[in-house]
């Protein structure tokens, strides 16, 4: 017994001693802060981790919203998803000693299978309520660029030769500057040739006491305009900033079978037709659109009344929008997107609109080729008419299309055969038919 608890003095002493040692674990005096931007054109959207937490996801060209973390050494990962596959796949990684007061952004480039991860560090900037100036600094990551000058003055200021912000390789970011709250124009020329212009966006609004940081992009399918812009608030947000040199375009679908053949005009005298004798599933060219707000009203083919419907189109330059025309007897509308254009390496993406008003809601299946329909298989789209669904992934391969009505067992349509491989982009609609017990499935051109 005695010797048992003669045990017991020495264990405290050895705690008490322990707790008045210091540990070897390193401690925090303060914060940096960190994002990621997602560079790599054919990516998906990218999932942001510190170790193993997320901080946020980015698609291409955004940004995750910004974090604060203890001024020590992590371990920063970026994960996305395959078709096809049960979980994320983590495909880089960059280890970094966050120093307090420190501003991050980690830069994903070149491909999922050859990433590079790009680090552009900075002294985070304190404002104080009565500063009229701004900070901004000036990237680029427009891949199909070489060394080019960035210019940033206010609108109506030509680029002059030695008033550049400063010159840039692919990779690369300026020192932060100051400048006055106003409204800016971003133009890119080649190096030591302010004639030469690559990239002169539109005039954007920056704020006072506002930390920006600003990047060129390679514009890819969803614009005519080959580089584009971003500017990202340190807060959160982006600003687009899209090349004024562009038009935006409009393309216009017919896909209500009451309107039958329309005409459509974008004046108010409706002298002015952009759009001529477009039947039922009739797709018009895609039309150039002038800058600002655009009234188009929509008549019967060679009339100017009645007019079916009137709408207001303002896209962003640059920006290949689409207008599709449906409804019924005293109903009728236009839906205005943007359609979904950027194939991504990891899968194949589907998008499809729902222009029936014979049935209220349709459900829309993918199955293997050949495959029998289930009533049980997972729907691919569920959609109210008139609706526009989001986009759906799937793997490759042969796949079989049908269309139902929504939660019923009779075939609307298909089979309809499609072979997809990584990359791929469908976009379709659905058209009422004349026989109002079907319906119509279409893919519709992706233009390039």
């Amino acid at each position: 017994m005695t010797q048992k608890f003669a045990v017991l003095p020495l264990l405290f002493a050895l705690i008490l001693a322990a707790c008045g040692t210091e540990s070897s674990l390193p401690s925090a005096t303060g914060k940096g802060s960190i994002r990621a931007i997602n560079a790599i054109p054919s990516s998906p959207e990218v999932g942001f981790l510190i170790e193993e937490r997320t901080i946020g996801t980015a698609d291409y060209r955004q940004t995750t919203t910004l974090a604060e973390y203890d001024d020590l050494s992590y371990k920063f990962n970026f994960e996305v998803f395959f078709a096809g596959d049960s979980a994320l796949t983590r495909f880089a990684s960059r280890s970094l000693d966050v120093v307090a007061d420190m501003d991050y952004i980690m830069v994903l480039t070149g491909t999922l299978t050859n990433p590079t991860v790009i680090l552009w560090e900075s002294p985070q900037r304190d404002f104080v309520d009565t500063e009229t100036v701004f900070q901004a600094r000036f990237a680029h990551t427009a891949e199909s660029l070489g060394t080019v000058d960035y210019y940033f003055a206010p609108p109506g200021t030509p680029p002059v030769l030695g008033e550049a912000a400063g010159t840039l390789a692919f990779g690369e970011i300026l020192t932060a500057a100051d400048f006055a709250a106003g409204d800016y124009v971003l133009t890119v020329t080649a190096n030591d040739d302010p004639s030469d212009v690559l990239f002169q966006s539109n005039t954007s609004t920056f704020l006072a006491a506002a930390d920006y940081t600003i990047s060129t992009f390679d514009g890819g399918s969803s614009t005519f305009a080959p580089i584009v812009a971003r500017a990202y608030p340190a807060g959160s947000g982006t600003l687009f900033l899209a090349d004024a040199r562009f038009p935006a375009t409009v393309e216009f679908i017919n896909a209500s079978l009451q309107l039958g053949t329309i005409d459509i005009y974008n004046d108010e005298t409706q002298t002015s037709r952009i759009v001529d004798d477009l039947p039922h599933r009739g797709i018009s060219a895609e039309l150039n659109l002038a800058a600002g707000d655009t009234d188009i009203s929509v008549t019967p083919f060679d009339a100017t009344t009645p007019i079916y419907f009137s709408q207001n189109l303002n896209f962003f330059a640059g920006t290949r929008g689409r207008v599709v025309a449906v409804g019924a007897t005293d109903n009728f509308g236009g839906f205005v997107y943007i359609p979904d254009r950027r194939g991504v390496s990891t899968q194949v993406k589907f998008q499809v609109f729902a222009a029936t008003e014979n049935f209220d809601f349709v459900s829309v299946y993918a199955i293997e080729a050949d495959a029998v329909l289930d009533q049980q298989l997972p729907v691919l789209a569920a959609l109210p008419s008139s609706t526009l669904s989001t986009p759906v992934v799937f793997a490759t391969g042969s796949f079989d299309l049908y269309v139902r009505e929504f939660q019923g067992t009779e075939i609307l349509a298909g089979p309809i055969r499609i072979d997809v491989a990584l990359g791929d982009v469908v976009n379709a609609i659905i058209y009422d038919n004349v026989d109002p017990a079907i319906v119509d499935f279409e893919i519709l051109p992706n233009n390039p």
